[in-house]
């Protein structure tokens, strides 16, 4: 199979046409253990205080009978096929689970739902669930890795990889190496890769359940700055994120390839909640604010250009992160640096969105996700916020030119977007402001008194600017 063949078949499956569905005969699946079952429930229910240590062996065991039955479910031949072999569609006896989410049918990820917790600031997991997500976690990650490394069926490993990327929501100690081995395997297929980025994101959008006002990751700094690593190279390295890419001999459809999985690490890399970080040995400082503003203005170190979407989630990584970290701002973050990056990013966003009838992007979607991002963005300038409290920030340590940037975004860009017509529905006709965001990104770039760095005592954080002197 041909390269662009055989990528034109992954973008199918990770599309979602080959994510089964329907009814067949079911005799040969697994069945789920209902002492596991049993197991799973009583420990997540709010009556649960812990695991006591006289109990946690035979917790563990049924942990593992519980994952074990997904993995041999997605693993189970008549599971895998289930939409692409004719034959499998007739005499149906039961229902056979599905991957997708599902309110009328079994759902492997409905039943994730349930199951796996996710501490974040909606829910607030709390301290007696700890025990719960480790062991959940290890259960889930002993199944799933093997799947994911070497099954021989490719649909197979493709499915592990994107249940592992779900059960990954719960943060759980277990998964950060895995996910990040498969991220720095140079060898790991583009597919499996798109849904260990997922992981990626998943993981690092977990809190620390001990430390929800400071917006801790749920685990430590050396495992956060590896994978933190790990997904930044797949936004640099094309070659890197899909084996076998070349630049200079790449095709347009290769170079789609690259774009739709890198999207996905550009918005894991968002998902990290600090514009500065620890790299993995604890020394030299990270700096995802900085890759995120490389999208944001198509730096050209950056093969193939960014697309649209890719710099619309470049922008609201950014505004996801704090300029400070346990109310210790970080040193020289340049703040008109990163207006300007947002303003370069939302205007490589929203130029398709000038034409009038433009549908290729789910504008209105992503205008909310921007009103809110920008909403949450403030807050995180004051260094002694707490996240737990999120309407008490000093409006007084926001930078003026965010604030000025916030309100021109608000007005060129996102209002004709929300606009709707006569019928409550969105008005392609409404065009974007583009030229008057246009204007003040070049009033940034042509500012006399510019500072090119995004951190101005790292010589390597230069924002790049197209504009000749």
């Amino acid at each position: 199979m041909t390269f662009v063949r055989s990528f034109s078949w992954t973008l199918r499956v990770l599309s979602g046409f080959i994510l089964f569905s329907g009814s067949v005969l079911a005799q040969d699946l697994p069945s789920k253990n209902s002492e596991a079952v049993s197991e799973a429930s009583a420990r997540l229910s709010k009556e649960s205080r812990g695991i006591p240590p006289e109990e946690l062996p035979k917790v563990k065991q049924q942990f593992l009978l519980f994952a074990k039955y997904y993995g041999d479910l997605i693993s189970n031949p008549t599971f895998y096929k289930n939409s692409i072999d004719p034959k499998l569609g007739s005499a149906p006896t039961r229902t056979i689970p599905i991957m997708d989410r599902s309110n009328t049918i079994p759902s492997v990820l409905s039943d994730m739902d349930r199951f796996i917790l996710e501490p974040n600031l909606n829910t607030k997991v709390n301290e007696e669930k700890i025990d719960y997500i480790r062991e959940m976690g290890i259960a889930f990650d002993s199944v799933l890795k093997p799947l994911v490394e070497s099954n021989s069926e490719r649909i197979v490993r493709i499915n592990a990889a994107r249940l592992l990327a779900e059960v990954c929501r719960s943060g759980a100690a277990a998964h950060w190496p895995t996910i990040t081995s498969l991220l720095n395997n140079a060898n790991t297929a583009a597919e499996i890769k798109y849904y260990a980025l997922q992981g990626a994101g998943n993981l690092l959008a977990a809190y620390k359940i001990q430390e929800y006002k400071f917006r801790s990751h749920s685990n430590g700094a050396k495992e956060v700055g590896a994978l933190a690593q790990a997904t930044t190279v797949c936004i640099e390295n094309s070659g890197h994120l899909v084996p076998g890419f070349k630049q200079g001999e790449s095709t347009k459809d290769q170079e789609a390839v690259v774009q739709f999985v890198r999207k996905q690490a550009i918005k894991a890399l968002g998902q990290i909640r600090y514009a500065s970080i620890p790299g993995p040995d604890g020394k030299q400082m990270m700096y995802p604010a900085y890759t995120l503003a490389q999208v944001c203005v198509s730096d050209p170190k950056l093969f193939p250009s960014p697309t649209p979407s890719e710099c619309g989630e470049a922008v609201l990584g950014i505004c996801n992160m704090s300029t400070s970290v346990f109310n210790s701002p970080f040193k020289g973050y340049n703040p008109a640096g990163v207006a300007e990056a947002v303003a370069a990013g939302l205007v490589t966003f929203a130029t398709p969105r000038a034409e009038p009838g433009e549908r290729t992007l789910a504008w209105r979607n992503y205008s909310y996700r921007l009103a809110e991002a920008f909403k949450n963005w403030r807050p995180l300038f004051d260094p002694v916020y707490d996240a737990t409290q999120p309407g008490n920030f000093s409006a007084a340590a926001v930078p003026p030119i965010v604030n000025d940037l916030i309100t021109r975004v608000q007005t060129l860009i996102l209002a004709p977007i929300d606009k709707v017509d006569i019928n409550g529905k969105a008005d392609p006709n409404s065009a974007v402001n583009i030229e008057g965001m246009k204007d003040f990104l070049n009033q940034l770039r042509n500012n006399p008194t510019r500072n090119p760095l995004l951190f101005t005592d790292r010589p390597e954080t230069v924002i790049y600017n197209p504009i000749k002197k």
